[in-house]
Formats: structure tokens, C-alpha cells, sequence
């Protein structure tokens, strides 16, 4: 059995006595008891000392009950009406009825203090040299609980049923599941833990640290906070009646003089002065006193604070003092504002209660240090029951608690009915904007939503955006939607539906409207093959030149030559030629006087559009003699009918001679 931390019998060497005691076994003497849950983390701002006081108290000794060997710890069971008593030299557990002993249990070793669990009727022992826990239910040691190195306080938290055990050699807090008494975390602390105890008002876990001179703020189970006070704090207490926790500071008589830190929430607020090495503390609800045992002085020191602290604030009326929404939506918001009215400003925690199931409310700027403003909104699933609850809006800290009302109307979720978009079909051209198409969301259900009804359009093609006006809307309403193209990638007649979305009060409504995405109207430039292929000078030629028109382009193209390279190419052509339909065709003649090859391009136009064709050659070579004639024939020809005329002519002249020389009906003379 280790030995228990060596008490000052005598003033000399106090001091040298104090620090070798941090190194050695404490031996609590408090008695803790209560619990913590998880809850928001607490400013350390702090406010000032309230007017507390020592007081003098007294009593009659009504009965005397002999127990184990020196007894230390006292726990008080509600449940069956038992007191509770550790032994810590006999190891055992005295149960009193009354005033009478009704039961003796054996524990583990040397058991020190002790802590009610409410909610399972447990009372739960710390066993300091067994490094156990024993679980006591009535009379019975129903389970064994392996914790840390030298378990010394414990307190029980009502907000989560978890026990905790400090740890002293261990130097942590164990952390029991008071439904299945197993450990279910280790907390590291400060060094040499001893005493433990519960703050009910904002959930957290206090244990003093021994040996490091500060107290740690558990929550849940995780240090938030940890509060320098006093030398050697050993045991601590919640009260009830103003918030604050009390913690002993046993060695402070030897640094300055025997006190009491007094600590809200993570702020030592006060310091209170009492008998020589103060060892233990309670709250008493009954009177509002807080008893400390000074070891040294052999007193009970009896602190009269039941006056709240100098800190106060007052509550303004929600703005607005109602709200209305529709469920399965965000409400709007309501402020409050919290302003200080005595002291120095403390934070303040804010809490909706009396909620309808299925709504949750939403703070801003929580917690706050008065004087500060906070806003609350509301959500509702789809189903909550429609209608009008008053919430309460609670301001808690410092000890100090306001209310406010507000009214909370819940709707059921509207309903409407789109029309189709007028006209149903758009048309828009890269690089510019179409024309509107309108569309009306009519209510046909419900009320209008307080966040009204917002339209988007998807899905949209690359390069489109929606462009729409009086958008959100409160139903009934009319929205207009355009769409807008960037000049590229070029797009021609490319349609795609588009459903227009208007979302609202938890519920969707879609219409489809066609949008047909065209390139920019324009027309091409093109010429024909030269007819001939080439021409005789004073000769002319000529090309076809074809103006073709592109994504609907419609109207005039005004229409010119260039001039020739070389020079000397004369040619003509039509001023223009105008759409309806595609292509139009118009004629180039050009002629030269002098052979040569000659380019000319023809350039179309309209407004700020300008094409050419491409080169166009023409090759103009040298006029030929004219050939010789007879007789106003070519002359083949008039040679021909001359030699024909010829032969004619003889062939007559000797018929005639023939004729002349034959005798008349006779033979032809003889020649001689």
C-alpha cells in the first residue's frame, strides 16, 4: 500500500515538506460527483470578481457511526437513500442507513472517493493502490474496472453517463461507459490529477492537476481548456447555485496565503481566502454554502455565495418577432441582441428549445460577449406538421439566464404551373444574342416562398449562356430567358432542347425550349473557268462568277473587278447581285488589244462583309493576216471554181471543134 501525502504537523519546514509532497501520494479527502457531455468551446475571456465572502457557519453533531479504518471519501446514493463511505485502511466500502452502518463491502486497495452515477444507481470507488474502479450497486461490487496508475477523484456526467476517474501516477483521466463499465477513453491531463467534479451548467469536466498548479477543462473527451489557479489544487466543486466551480489550493498557504479559486466556465473570476491549507470542498444546495476543510488550520472554512456574479444582460425582442417559411426551406432570419447591463462582459451561450420535430435552428455569432447581436434561422424537413409554434430563444452564461419568444409559422411547400416559353424555339448567332422567349410561373398551391423561385437553364452548349430577367420571382410571376454565343467555335444550325428549371420551397418545375446556335450570315466568292481558254487580242473572254450565300445570308453583294497586271485588260461586269435564292451567277468579259496574260480578281460586298475570287488569267495572244479571196471566196475555194470554169470551157470548145469537122452523115474523113 502506498503511503498517504504527508500532512503539516509543525511550521518549520513547511515549504520543504510542500514540494517533496508533489512527488509523493496524495490521499484525496474530497468528494466528487457529477459529469459532463460535448459542448461548444468557451471563450477565456474573464469578468470580474464577485463580492465573495467568508463566512462562519456551524451545527449539532447528531450521532457518531464507527466505520473502517480512516475513513476518507462520503458519496450520497438518491436512489436508495444510503451515504457511502471509503476506508481506505481497511479496503473496504461502509454502507449507512440513517445512522447506522447496514452493509460493509470490500473494495480494491485503499479506496479513496467516490461518485453517484443517477441514471444506472451505481456508485462508482476509486481503488488507489489496485488501480481499479469498483462498481457498487446497492450493497454488491457488481463489476472491477481496470483504470490508470493511483485512480484518485472521480465525478459522474449526467449529460453523457460517462464516469470519469483521474489517474494520479498516470497522470490522466480514465474515462468509464457507465452502461457497459468499460473504459472507453484515456484523457491526458495535467500532472498528478487528484480531484474531479462536474459542471452541469455548460458540460464540462473539471480535474485539478496537483502537480501542475492549473486545472483541465475536459470536453467530452478532449482537453478544451486548461485554468492556472492556486499551488497544489487537490479538490474541487460545482455550485449550483451560481455556476462556479470551487477548487482547493492546498499549497498556496506556503507562496502567499490559503485560498479558493473561483473559476466560470475556462476564467478564474474571484480568489477567496481561507484557513491554512485547504483540503476538501462541497457545495451545499440546501443554503447555498460551499464548506472547505483546511487541513493545516483544522477548520471549515464556510463561503457564502449564493449572490449571482456583478454580471448582467438584458434581451431584446427578436427582430422580426415572427417568422413564416415553407417547409422543406431556409427560413429568414430573426436577430437578437444581447446587450450587458452590470459587470464586465462574460460569453453567452444561445439555445433554441421548443422546437417542432424536424426543425433546426441555425445561429450566427454563437457565443457571443455582450453586449453583441446573433441571428436565428430555421430549416424544416418535408415532413413537419404545417402551422404556428412559439420558440423560445434561452441566453445562458456567467450565471445568468434570459429568455425570448418567437413566433415560428411553418407552411406547406407551393406549387406551380410553368407555361411554355413564348416563342418556344430561339434562334442565336455566334458572337451575338438572341432574341427572348418568356415564361410564366403561376402559383397554384400553397404560399409564394420567402426566398421566391430561381430559374437556371441547363444544359447549356458550349460557348451559350442563359440571360434571364426578373429572376428570382415571388409566383405568380414572369421571367424572360435569352441566350448569348461566343464568336467561336463555329456552330451552324446546331439545335439543342433546353429546360428551363424554376426551383423553390424544397420543389422543381422545367419547361423545354429549342435554341438553334447558326455561324453569322456570309456569303462565298467563286469564278469560273475562262471561256476560251485563250483569246485573240481585240478578242473577249469571259468567266462565271459565283456568289454563294452562307447560314441564310440574305440581300445586296455589290460586285467590281480589278484592274489588270498587267495593265491593258479591259473588262465588264454586273454592279451586283441580290438574294433570294443561292447561288447567283454573274459574267465576266474581259479583252486585250495586246497579247499578253492578264490576272483580274472580282470582289463581292455587303455592308461589313468583303470577299474576292481568286486569280483570274486570261491569255490573249496575237491577231493572224487575213488570207488571200478570188472572187469573194478564200481563196481555196475561189481556185477551185476557176479551174472548174476552166476545164468547162475546154471541154466545150472541143465538143464544138468536133462537131465542125465530121462530114454530115457520113463516116469521118481518112487521114491521109
Amino acid at each position: 500500500m502506498r503511503s498517504s501525502f504527508p500532512r503539516i504537523v509543525a511550521v518549520a519546514g513547511l515549504l520543504v515538506l510542500v514540494v517533496l509532497s508533489s512527488l509523493a501520494w496524495a490521499g484525496p479527502r474530497e468528494i466528487s460527483s457529477g459529469g459532463a457531455k460535448i459542448g461548444e468551446n468557451q471563450s477565456t475571456e474573464g469578468f470580474a470578481a464577485s463580492a465573495l465572502t467568508v463566512d462562519s457557519g456551524g451545527g449539532t453533531v447528531v450521532a457518531t457511526i464507527p466505520v473502517g479504518g480512516n475513513p476518507a471519501g462520503v458519496a450520497y446514493n438518491s436512489g436508495n437513500g444510503y451515504v457511502y463511505v471509503t476506508n481506505p485502511f481497511s479496503d473496504i466500502v461502509s454502507v449507512i442507513n440513517g445512522t447506522t452502518v447496514v452493509a460493509t463491502v470490500p473494495v480494491g486497495g485503499e479506496p479513496n472517493a467516490l461518485a453517484y452515477d443517477s441514471e444506472n444507481g451505481y456508485v462508482y470507488v476509486t481503488n488507489s493502490d489496485s488501480q481499479t474502479v469498483s462498481v457498487i450497486s446497492g450493497t454488491v461490487v457488481v463489476a472491477t474496472v481496470p483504470v490508470g496508475d493511483g485512480p484518485s477523484g472521480v465525478a459522474y456526467d449526467s449529460g453523457n453517463g460517462y464516469v470519469y476517474v483521474s489517474n494520479y501516477f498516470s497522470s490522466n483521466v480514465s474515462v468509464i461507459d457507465g452502461t457497459t463499465n468499460t473504459v472507453v477513453a484515456t484523457v491526458p491531463v495535467g500532472y498528478l490529477p487528484r480531484g474531479v467534479a462536474y459542471d452541469s451548467e455548460n458540460m464540462y469536466v473539471y480535474v485539478a492537476d496537483y502537480g501542475s498548479n492549473n486545472v483541465s477543462v475536459i470536453d467530452g473527451t478532449t482537453v478544451g481548456a486548461t485554468v492556472p489557479v492556486g499551488t497544489l489544487p487537490g479538490a474541487l466543486a460545482y455550485d449550483g447555485g451560481n455556476g462556479f466551480v470551487y477548487v482547493a489550493n492546498f499549497g498556496s498557504y506556503y507562496y502567499s496565503s490559503s485560498n479558493v479559486s473561483v473559476i466560470s466556465g475556462t476564467v478564474v473570476v474571484a480568489t477567496v481566502p481561507v484557513g491554512n491549507c485547504p483540503d476538501g470542498v462541497a457545495y451545499d444546495s440546501g443554503n447555498g454554502y460551499l464548506y472547505v476543510s483546511n487541513y493545516c488550520s483544522g477548520t471549515v472554512s464556510v463561503i457564502s455565495a449564493v449572490e449571482q456574479p456583478s454580471f448582467d444582460f438584458s434581451l431584446s425582442s427578436p427582430s422580426p418577432g415572427s417568422i413564416s417559411f415553407v417547409r422543406g426551406d431556409t427560413s429568414p432570419s430573426s436577430s437578437i441582441t444581447a446587450t450587458l447591463t452590470t459587470g464586465s462582459a462574460v460569453p453567452v451561450t444561445i439555445t433554441a428549445s421548443d422546437l417542432p420535430d424536424g426543425v433546426t435552428a441555425y445561429f450566427t455569432n454563437n457565443p457571443c460577449s455582450p453586449t453583441c447581436t446573433v441571428s436565428v434561422s430555421f430549416t424544416a424537413t418535408e415532413s413537419v406538421p404545417t402551422g404556428t409554434v412559439t420558440v423560445s430563444i434561452n441566453v445562458t452564461g456567467g450565471g445568468r439566464s434570459h429568455s425570448v419568444s418567437l413566433q415560428l409559422t411553418v407552411t406547406a411547400a407551393f406549387g406551380l404551373f410553368l407555361s411554355t416559353p413564348s416563342p418556344s424555339s430561339l434562334i442565336v448567332v455566334q458572337g451575338g444574342t438572341s432574341p427572348s422567349s418568356s415564361i410564366t410561373a403561376t402559383l397554384v398551391d400553397g404560399a409564394a416562398t420567402s426566398t421566391d423561385v430561381t430559374f437556371t437553364a441547363s444544359p447549356l452548349p458550349t460557348g451559350i449562356t442563359a440571360i434571364f430577367t426578373n429572376n428570382p420571382c415571388s409566383p405568380t410571376c414572369t421571367v424572360t430567358v435569352g441566350f448569348s454565343a461566343t464568336p467561336s467555335p463555329i456552330m451552324d444550325n446546331v439545335t439543342t432542347s433546353i429546360s428551363i428549371v424554376a426551383a423553390g420551397g424544397g420543389s422543381y418545375y422545367s419547361v423545354a425550349i429549342s435554341l438553334m446556335v447558326r455561324a453569322p450570315s456570309d456569303f462565298s466568292m467563286s469564278a469560273g473557268a475562262l471561256s476560251p481558254d485563250q483569246i485573240s487580242a481585240g478578242s473577249q473572254g469571259t468567266s462565271t462568277i459565283m456568289a454563294t450565300a452562307l447560314s441564310g445570308f440574305t440581300g445586296t453583294v455589290g460586285l467590281s473587278v480589278s484592274a489588270s497586271s498587267p495593265s491593258g485588260l479591259t473588262c465588264t461586269l454586273p454592279s451586283s447581285v441580290s438574294f433570294g435564292s443561292s447561288p447567283q451567277a454573274a459574267t465576266l468579259s474581259c479583252g486585250a488589244t495586246a497579247a499578253g496574260d492578264y490576272a483580274v480578281t472580282v470582289t463581292g460586298t455587303s455592308g461589313s462583309l468583303t470577299h474576292t475570287t481568286s486569280s483570274i488569267q486570261f491569255h490573249v495572244v496575237a491577231a493572224s493576216s487575213p488570207p488571200p479571196s478570188f472572187l469573194g471566196l478564200p481563196a481555196p475555194e475561189g481556185y477551185a471554181l476557176l479551174a472548174g470554169i476552166s476545164i468547162a470551157v475546154v471541154a466545150i470548145g472541143v465538143v464544138l471543134t468536133l462537131r465542125r469537122v465530121r462530114p454530115k452523115g457520113g463516116s469521118p474523113p481518112r487521114p491521109s
